[in-house]
């Protein structure tokens, strides 16, 4: 018996320390509603902040055109530095080309004079 009588006495203190109550602690606070208010000053308004979809695809197209103009700038850039070279080269050819054309000319003329000289 004696021990049954302890253990009550000991769950009842265990129980009474559990659901204490805070009003004692509160020294003039008492539950206010500032969250409930603001749930309902939230609700009025429509839910919140909105626009996050809108902002992210606005941030997304903005990166977008910017990461665009940086990397045609680049190709740009190197497919006109690879276009003066190909025009470069062939310019060059043709220079050859023209000159050599002239060189066999002017042995064609050299042969047609001395076979009309060897005629006459």
């Amino acid at each position: 018996m004696k021990v049954r009588a302890l253990i009550l006495t000991v769950a009842a203190i265990a129980n009474s320390a559990i659901a204490q109550d805070y009003q004692d602690y509160a020294d003039g606070y008492e539950q206010d509603n500032l969250y409930q208010d603001y749930a309902n000053k939230q609700q009025e308004q429509g839910g919140g902040g909105g626009g996050g979809l809108v902002k992210s695809i606005g941030a997304f197209g903005i990166s977008y055109l910017i990461g665009a103009k940086v990397h045609s700038g680049r190709i740009s850039k190197k497919m006109k530095t690879k276009h003066l070279k190909d025009q470069k080269a062939l310019y060059t050819q043709y220079y050859n080309d023209v000159y050599r054309l002239e060189e066999q000319k002017a042995e064609q003329q050299a042969v047609i004079e001395q076979l009309q000289a060897a005629l006459a």
